[in-house]
């Protein structure tokens, strides 16, 4: 391989990030190859083995042999450039990413710390780094000043996450514990070496910071400064379109997020555990096989979300076969058939377009289709005029419409359904939760036994036995009318003779007159006489005083009064 100096400037700005970035890395992939790349050995450094490690001079003599560079300081400037792009660094001197053309040892960097691999680390992963460094040696792997002040500032901004930090941290610590001293000193240098390019202390240059773009080309620039017809329409239409924008209050907004929030925060991993457990911290891979896309039973918080809106729905691959079932049962199926099929052709290959779009057109929008689906006559003009020139999105706005028209409609009977009720009661709980009942919700009366009145007589019995056998009920102001038309005309006496009484003995007046009688006496000597039920026809009562009467003692303070004077 050879590349002249001047296709390796890459310093000029003109060029993009992107293409300066490829060509560092196919310089790197060259010093790497096992043939004609830099010769890579275990390198002795004291009492300590480094593995896969080159000199200085082996790099610069590299450069200068493979770049036709005949300079050597031109060579070391472009090495330097590539360590501090984080392509290899230092093992002794990690505080400084600069090469020297002697004996200093260094490695070549992980291709997953590449700056295309990794262009802007995040906060959580330098929170980690940091701490682990907080809990080893201080002598030699304590923290700077501007690396404390941007710990002291992660620890703040992310208390909510300090708590995972800090076990990812100790387990990081834990597992170096047991490395080798020369894979220890690799790993901290590489890691230390991916800081320096990316976090640089202050008042160091970031060799990977973007340098600011023009949003406006110089050509619109040009174009706005002649006002002609066409940039005037198209300010008019956009103006009209701002006009006819909503416009919402920032409280308005902010409440809008607290409940998307609050709907979210329990599918969130960062704030709520997965259940049953972590699968990234522990080694049980249940959460993985629970939300699999497409197992036969899903979980209930699942099925849930599926409820949050159309697209949560249509996101998920097991929903999506649940609610084509439920319009195959409303049979409307075709359209989330096409929906299927527009999705398809978006990520097909391009030779085979022309031929999926003849297809889905035949068999979804053309007159008399097998599976024509419901589309206005804007809509399909404007497909029609897509045809001409078929591409990957020639039914975008059919797609749309059919979107829309599942959302508005199919989507709220899908929930309403007894579907969708089936599923979120047979969906599965991986946390265990119990149940419990609402008590204070309405809920409709579960229906209970009959009971049947005491001594009352089954549905289920002769009627002769039921004609020979009396019932015996307590003397309510019903049952005593009832007493008063069914007596028969020779009863037992009630207070023990064998005279006969007559139906104004027990009618609702006499008892009133004994009522009123007691009122009438001390109150020592007041008491409330229950008469004796009746007893079975054909059947004699012993003449005896006992039986004559109950006599219930009423205390002085009560009034006693007849239910049907209350």
């Amino acid at each position: 391989m050879t590349i002249t100096p001047h296709a390796m400037d890459i310093n000029e700005d003109k060029r993009p990030r992107s293409m300066v970035v490829s060509k560092m890395e196919n310089i790197i992939k060259s010093m790497q190859h096992p043939e004609t790349g830099i010769p890579v050995r275990s390198q002795k450094m004291f009492l300590t083995t480094i593995p896969c490690a080159f000199t200085g001079y082996d790099l610069c003599d590299w450069l200068m042999d493979h770049l036709d560079i005949e300079d050597s300081p031109e060579a070391l400037h472009l090495a330097n450039l590539l360590c501090q792009h984080g392509y290899f660094f230092p093992i002794t001197d990690v505080k400084n990413l600069s090469v020297k053309d002697d004996g200093s040892f260094y490695r070549f960097q992980s291709p997953c710390y590449w700056p295309s691999h990794n262009p802007d680390p995040d906060n959580v992963d330098y929170a980690i780094y940091l701490a682990k460094r907080t809990m080893r040696n201080k002598q030699k792997h304590g923290l700077e000043e501007y690396e404390q002040a941007s710990f002291n500032k992660l620890q703040k901004m992310l208390c909510d996450k300090w708590e995972f930090i800090f076990m990812q941290a100790e387990e990081q610590v834990r597992l170096a514990k047991d490395r080798k001293k020369g894979e220890r000193v690799v790993v901290d240098s590489q890691e230390r070496a991916f800081w320096r390019v990316h976090r640089p202390p202050p008042g160091q240059i970031k060799h990977l910071q973007q340098a600011p773009q023009r949003n406006i080309q110089p050509s619109q620039m040009a174009a706005r400064r002649k006002k002609n017809i066409d940039l005037l329409r198209r300010e008019l239409a956009y103006l009209s379109l701002s006009m006819a924008r909503p416009r919402l209050k920032v409280s308005k907004a902010v409440e809008s997020f607290n409940v998307r929030f609050e709907m979210y925060k329990e599918h969130d991993p960062a704030l709520s555990q997965p259940q049953p457990s972590n699968p990234w911290i522990t080694d049980d891979v249940t959460f993985w096989e629970l939300e699999a896309d497409l197992i036969e039973f899903p979980t209930e918080r699942r099925v849930k979300r599926w409820a949050f809106g159309f697209y949560d729905l249509m996101s998920d691959p097991r929903g999506r076969i649940e609610f084509e079932q439920f319009l195959q049962k409303e049979y409307s199926q075709e359209n989330i058939r096409f929906w299927k099929a527009c999705e398809q052709m978006k990520i097909t290959s391009l030779s085979k377009v022309p031929h999926l779009a003849d297809k889905i057109y035949k068999e979804f929008l053309a007159a008399g289709a097998p599976c024509e689906v419901n589309i206005d006559c804007r809509t399909m003009d404007k497909v029609l005029e897509n045809l001409k020139k078929p591409s990957r999105y020639t039914f975008e706005a059919a797609q749309h419409h059919i979107y829309m028209l599942m959302k508005k409609d199919s989507y709220s009977r899908f929930l309403r359904s007894e579907d969708y009720k089936n599923l979120l009661a047979c969906a599965h709980n991986p946390g265990g939760k119990k149940k419990f009942f609402h008590f204070g919700s309405r809920r409709k009366p579960s229906p209970t036994l009959k009971i049947r009145r005491r001594n009352s007589i089954s549905s289920d019995t002769n009627s002769q036995v039921a004609e020979s056998v009396a019932g015996q009920h307590s003397y309510s102001t019903g049952n005593l009318r009832e007493l008063e038309m069914k007596a028969p005309p020779c009863r037992h006496s009630v207070n023990g003779s064998d005279s006969s009484i007559s139906k104004s003995d027990v009618s609702p007046t006499s008892v009133r007159k004994k009522l009123d009688k007691l009122k009438g006496e001390s109150p020592s000597k007041r008491t409330l006489e229950v008469p004796t039920p009746y007893p079975v026809q054909n059947q004699e009562l012993p003449h005896n005083d006992d039986t004559k009467s109950v006599a219930i003692t009423v205390p002085t303070k009560l009034n006693a009064v007849a239910p049907w004077e209350a």
